[in-house]
């Protein structure tokens, strides 16, 4: 049985929420993020575990949030995601920006074949997937009116190319995925229906062979979510807060792909929806966020440490 404690981390320097978050060699990097009034923000911030400390580092090029994020041979990959200036009129983007860790830099990379904000993304084979998102026009009428996007699409590094693949099932935004065995798993989600909005808690699952989607009929989340945190350690996956009908939790489940049961884990010290997660050391790490529906950024940083 998974059993662990929650932690409180020093608070980041901004309030954020839709921040790329990515683990690499002992340290968690924070990406942008959408700020207060959903200000897009394009600071590089650094957690050091060892010292407990925050630093900073080169600011994006471009500021963003809700961007598909990979790590793939030691490069970040930050890609497409939603700008707002101060008082302006967002849009979405497609482009690319590399970041190296190593030396603290920042280049360009291919843009996306289309637009994706708040997809799911996630690394298979050395390929990065990025599945859904906002509809490219719902900037027009805004989230009241978004139906989802099912468009999905994978970069190959080495190529430097993108491709479009299947689409998903079901268009939505706000979906988080995994990857296990071979296979890409999308969950939770929303999108604006004729019945008005609706979370999910259904699984889609893609076969890179195949080329094809099919409904996960064996599992469903605990709850009806989306902008909840997910992350797989081994044969579990971990899946945190989000938002629905009764507004934004604080729940923590864990499913055991070995014996197919969910548990239910100690609650997040805060509810929380559309904040960064990451993996390091056995310890899963959660960086601001929205605690309601207020949609007011958080600076609080807590981490998960799995201890069986």
């Amino acid at each position: 049985m998974t059993t662990g404690h929650w932690h409180l981390l020093p608070n980041t320097d901004t309030p954020k929420s839709h921040s790329p978050t990515v683990a690499y060699q002992g340290r968690i990097y924070v990406f942008g993020g959408g700020g207060d009034h959903f200000d897009s923000l394009n600071s590089t911030q650094i957690y050091d575990p060892a010292t407990n400390t925050w630093s900073s580092g080169t600011p994006m090029p471009t500021r963003r949030s809700g961007s598909a994020y990979a790590l793939i041979d030691g490069k970040i990959y930050i890609i497409g995601g939603m700008h707002k200036p101060k008082d302006g009129k967002f849009f979405f983007l497609k482009n690319m920006e590399i970041y190296d860790p190593e030396t603290d830099s920042w280049s360009d990379g291919p843009d996306m074949n289309h637009l994706h904000d708040y997809p799911a993304c996630t690394v298979l084979d050395g390929k990065i997937y990025v599945m859904g998102g906002h509809h490219p026009e719902a900037t027009e009428g805004g989230p009241s009116t978004d139906p989802g996007f099912e468009v999905c699409e994978r970069f190959d590094p080495k190529t430097g190319e993108w491709e479009e693949i299947a689409p998903l099932l079901t268009p939505r935004f706000a979906l988080s995925a995994i990857t296990y065995r071979g296979r890409i798993y999308t969950m939770g989600g929303v999108a604006f229906t004729p019945d008005g909005f609706l979370n999910f808690d259904h699984l889609e699952c893609y076969d890179p062979e195949q080329n094809q989607w099919s409904r996960v009929e064996d599992i469903r989340l605990p709850y009806e979510t989306a902008g909840q945190g997910s992350v797989r350690i081994g044969e579990k996956l971990y899946v945190f807060g989000g938002y629905s009908g009764d507004g934004i939790c604080n729940r923590s489940h864990c499913y055991d792909f070995s014996t197919g049961e969910w548990t239910e884990l100690e609650a997040m010290p805060d509810t929380r929806a559309a904040m960064g997660i990451t993996v390091l050391d056995n310890t899963i790490y959660m960086i601001g966020g929205w605690p309601d529906y207020r949609r007011i950024p958080s600076d609080q940083a807590f981490c998960y440490q799995i201890s069986a």
